[in-house]
């Protein structure tokens, strides 16, 4: 067949410059039926043509059943399109239940509900890889979010490329592109998308930092979202270096991972360098199931002092759910109501 070219070809060479997949592998593209998604699976299905990848595709779609019949007709949608691309699917349905006050799902919540039900896909059709449609303005917003919320040089370097959820990889190959790109490139192709109406509600933290918060910076730095990314990757140098030393820390503090949380010797940390030492407490806290997004850096320096002085007493509140206590010589850090998730080979990855 003829060589690809515009966007499909950026993404070939991309993907081997990068070396984000291996040819013959079991792949699991998300898609929700939005512009994104559908632009990932097309570009996918259209760089597989070629002889060298050689993917088994799978298309998984995460019904979050919020929008009612909107919802089902998302289904049906990715539903008929993987049909027409020759590629089986599979799809979960999620049970997000609102307060009693009728507020609306906390994004966290359906961020790892939908997590969770494409990991479930994944296992059930063999894949090792799910490929996730988050591209350069989805990066621009996660930075800003993070940034507002307190975060370290590691929630600044934004989401990554890749990264491992037990024996699975999620693979963000879009991140060099921008939405208007990809809604561009469909409409090129004549490939209609879906349009989630909760895109538009500003009751959602991302949403506000979507439709507010970003045109507002453009008018200062028009350049603002190139800048972030720019920044970003700067960022992940840093924190991939600091993580090195985070995960040192932490197995020379006998990290253990049990039946409700974690753990790990406290002696050390007071006498460890801040930066490292904050860093192994954010991914200890995650690794209970805590929410990385939502953890303040100056917390964590605040447990640090504490443990230097030692003045911590009693419970520390991480994100609702999760609490840290010293108790003796170890730092325990646990969840107070649902289940523990797997853990992340914290130690390994």
């Amino acid at each position: 067949m003829p060589a690809p070219a515009g966007l499909v070809q950026q993404l070939d060479q991309y993907l081997h410059r990068r070396r984000l997949l291996a040819p013959n592998m079991r792949v699991l593209v998300a898609c929700s039926g939005g512009a994104d998604s559908v632009a990932l699976l097309k570009l996918f299905h259209a760089v597989n043509q070629s002889d060298y990848w050689h993917w088994k595709l799978v298309v998984g779609h995460v019904n979050h059943q919020l929008r009612g019949r909107e919802s089902m007709r998302d289904e049906l949608f990715v539903r008929e399109l993987a049909t027409k691309l020759q590629l089986p699917f599979r799809c979960r349905k999620l049970n997000l239940k609102r307060s009693k006050a009728g507020r609306i799902v906390s994004e966290n919540t359906a961020r790892e509900g939908r997590y969770k039900a494409l990991l479930s896909m994944a296992a059930a059709g063999r894949c090792h890889v799910i490929l996730l449609a988050h591209h350069a303005d989805d990066q621009a917003e996660t930075i800003l979010m993070r940034l507002l919320r307190g975060a370290g040089v590691t929630g600044l370097a934004g989401m990554n490329e890749k990264e491992r959820r037990g024996n699975v990889e999620l693979v963000r190959p879009l991140l060099p592109w921008s939405g208007e790109t990809l809604r561009n490139w469909l409409s090129e192709i004549h490939q209609p998308w879906r349009e989630d109406s909760s895109n538009q509600d500003t009751d959602y933290f991302r949403n506000r930092i979507r439709h507010e918060l970003l045109p507002i910076l453009e008018t200062y730095q028009p350049r603002i979202r190139e800048l972030l990314q720019r920044n970003a990757r700067h960022d992940r140098a840093a924190a991939d270096f600091l993580k090195q030393h985070a995960r040192a820390l932490l197995r020379t503090a006998r990290y253990r991972h049990g039946a409700r949380g974690v753990s790990f010797s406290a002696l050390g940390m007071p006498d460890a360098h801040p930066a490292p030492a904050a860093l192994a407490l954010r991914m200890a806290i995650v690794d209970a199931g805590g929410d990385e997004d939502a953890i303040n850096t100056t917390t964590l320096l605040d447990v640090l002092d504490k443990l230097r002085s030692r003045s911590l007493r009693g419970e520390i509140q991480f994100g609702g759910a999760i609490r840290l206590k010293v108790i003796g010589n170890r730092i325990n850090i646990y969840r107070i109501s649902g289940k523990l998730g797997q853990p992340r080979r914290l130690l390994n990855c």
